[in-house]
């Protein structure tokens, strides 16, 4: 049996690993500069640095930003869109809302498919699946030739009313694989089987768009992993948690577009089923990006529809909240006043201190200027930073504001805290959800930096750092299960539901779920399934997704889900109407095959004495100099208390405590971060 099982989370600056020996059961961390240019190059580098090849590797699993990438730098492939006759301008026009009511200057992002790339066939299927007009055969050819002449690197098809009646697309499909073999070809009942025509088409093109360039960064990888010995299949995040295999990321990679920062949503889950508690907020700050996501009553917060850059997604996403604020963030000067981001040095040449050529301010030189980041110590000792290179970035900035190099780091470090918490706000207070209530989880390399100081701006009074928290993300994935999701639309009033018509449609998602997961190797045996429906007022046109809680259809079951929706409403929009019609719009099912995961030891000895510091140096905290001890995390035993303000560095991370703090140590080498009131 091979020994290893391994994880690798893409970040801009930095490829995180996280590798677990099934022998001695414990885990290990590593970093090494993420390669923008070949993802691929970082991951194979990370691997052979730790274990010299993979053929001993039993399991191996990460997050990409291929297709993301792809997406954001508009670098897609060349699409063909395929429609029914009379419906080609769907995607082109979109809705006809304004997101943005009072931007003189919104418009609305160009489309992925250019008019002239959409083409239309001979065909008509009614609102219940009906056939009104069989599929001219000829029309399909006719459309298959020219893309064919037009040299177009995926197509996508969308046909009207397929979500209820598929089979037109599934002839199209067999047409163009005869004439255009080896083109990705995105079904939309296959990616997205729900009604509102423009977004499903939105999601459609999407998947389409981003199909060549992962699908072709997954080859290379499995090949470069197998000419290394590894014999296993390639695991991949997918954007709703959970995992799939390679194959199946290929046939349907938009499941992977946030893949990156999802593994920390479940690494945060995992630690509410470890510690018992239910409601967590986790801050994933990396080099580039500062990633937000909630942990409800015990689940991560799912969505089935999000929107990016103003293209609507019909897919579940654990939702996520970035901004640009990492470590890398660059500090400029606009309009007399100072700004932080969202523009980043990124892994190359990175920031000042790091000593490649950077000549800008960021995040990362500011903290060094305070002293919150010792050079000597960074990444455990393993890269020495340039401090002097970092006052002179800072100092350029300084002068132009006519501050002192320190007020002009402290201020760039107290404008991304004010930045992040706005960003907290966005994922908790706008929704309802009140931030003091919940334990703030840093991780990230840059993430227990700013933890306390962010977590002040909230009113959050308790903060947790986990064990290895820069490759926090890479260890959630360790927690994952196989996931696949599947949708019907099913538009009924919930009291005039037949209870056997919506087992029906269980019953055949079921069975479409559970012949993906067996592609996976899991048997029913291994899978969770879990239902839900959408769920309005009859009248509204957005819906709230509510849970099946005891697994089951019956009469009292739909009830309960009527009631749950009341209550779901009453807490999200402040007001609920018992008394008014309830409409199911569509139901939906999650298969959750089950994955053997690497435990984590509980300690049970704990040790009462007081660390010692391995140096005490001089921290800017609040505009004053503080002698702030610095402890080796490595150290630190469960049951060990003391006060801030400490600098407590790892390999992965550094974590920052102001004075007035206490930190404990926990029975799983947690932080557990509070401040004295």
């Amino acid at each position: 049996m091979r020994r290893y099982r391994v994880s690798a989370d893409i970040g801009g600056t930095f490829t995180d690993f996280v590798f677990y020996d099934s022998v001695t059961g414990q885990y290990k961390a590593g970093k090494t500069l993420s390669t923008p240019k070949n993802l691929s190059d970082a991951i194979i580098k990370g691997i052979t640095e730790e274990l010299g090849d993979c053929a001993n590797i039993d399991f191996f699993v990460h997050g990409t930003t291929a297709g993301l990438n792809a997406f954001l730098e508009r670098r897609g492939a060349k699409v063909a869109l395929i429609t029914t006759k009379g419906f080609k301008d769907v995607y082109e026009i979109g809705r006809g809302n304004r997101p943005e009511m009072y931007n003189m200057y919104y418009r609305k992002p160009k489309p992925l498919v250019e008019r002239k790339n959409v083409f239309e066939v001979m065909e008509r299927v009614l609102f219940d699946g009906t056939v009104e007009t069989p599929l001219d055969r000829s029309s399909v050819v006719q459309v298959a030739e020219e893309i064919k002449k037009g040299s177009f690197d995926s197509v996508a098809v969308i046909l009207i009313n397929a979500y209820k009646n598929p089979i037109h697309e599934i002839e199209i499909k067999e047409i163009l694989q005869e004439i255009i073999p080896g083109t990705p070809i995105s079904l939309s009942h296959k990616v997205a089987r729900e009604w509102r025509e423009y977004e499903r088409t939105s999601t459609v093109v999407l998947n389409a768009y981003i199909a060549p360039i992962v699908q072709k960064y997954l080859d290379d990888l499995e090949k470069r992993m197998q000419e290394k010995g590894f014999k296993e299949s390639v695991y991949i995040m997918q954007s709703g948690g959970g995992v799939i295999t390679s194959v199946i990321a290929k046939d349907c990679p938009i499941q992977t577009l946030l893949s990156g920062p999802v593994g920390g949503a479940i690494g945060l889950n995992a630690l509410c089923e470890m510690l018992g508690y239910k409601n967590l907020i986790g801050v994933d700050m990396g080099g580039t990006s500062y990633d937000v996501s909630i942990v409800v009553d015990g689940r991560p917060d799912v969505s089935t529809e999000t929107n990016l850059e103003g293209f609507p997604i019909l897919t579940p996403m654990v939702n996520i909240y970035t901004i640009g604020a990492g470590g890398g963030s660059i500090a400029w000067v606009e309009g007399g006043g100072m700004r932080v981001g969202p523009i980043s040095a990124g892994a190359d040449p990175g920031p000042a201190c790091y000593g490649n050529g950077g000549q800008e301010p960021t995040i990362t030189d500011a903290n060094v200027v305070l002293g919150r980041i010792d050079p000597e110590g960074f990444l455990g000792g393993n890269m020495v930073l340039d401090k002097e290179a970092a006052r002179k970035a800072v100092k350029r900035l300084a002068d132009k504001l006519n501050l002192s190099i320190e007020e002009a780091a402290e201020g760039i470090c107290n404008i991304a805290d004010a930045k992040m918490a706005d960003a907290i706000r966005q994922i908790t207070v706008r929704k309802g959800i009140d931030p003091r209530q919940f334990i703030l989880v840093a991780y990230g390399g840059a993430g227990p930096l700013h933890a306390c100081l962010t977590a002040e701006e909230l009113g959050i009074t308790t903060i947790l750092v986990p064990e290895m928290p820069g490759t926090f993300s890479a260890w959630g994935m360790h927690q994952s299960d196989i996931r696949q999701d599947a949708v019907r639309t099913f538009t009924n009033i919930i009291d005039n539901i037949s209870e056997q018509s919506i087992i029906d449609v269980f019953a055949e998602m079921k069975e479409e779920v559970s012949a993906i997961l067996l592609q996976q190797n899991i048997s029913d045996e291994q899978t969770e399934y879990r239902m839900s429906a959408d769920l309005r007022y009859l009248g509204q046109d957005h819906t709230l997704n509510v849970s099946f809680n005891d697994g089951k259809i019956s009469a009292d079951s739909l009830k309960k889900l009527r009631k749950a929706f009341d209550e779901f409403h009453e807490s999200v929009y402040g007001h609920s109407s018992p008394d008014d019609p309830v409409e199911i719009v569509n139901v939906r099912l999650t298969g959750l095959g089950k994955l053997q995961r690497a435990p984590k030891e509980k300690v049970t000895t704990f040790v009462n004495t007081v660390p010692q510091p391995i140096k005490i140096n001089k921290v800017i905290f609040y505009g004053k100099e503080f002698d702030t001890n610095f402890y080796d995390r490595s150290y630190l035993k469960p049951g060990q208390k003391f006060m801030g303000p400490a600098i407590i560095e790892e390999l992965t991370s550094t974590t920052v405590v102001p004075p007035n703090y206490e930190i404990n140590v926990d029975c799983f080498n947690n932080l557990l971060i509070k401040k004295i009131q």
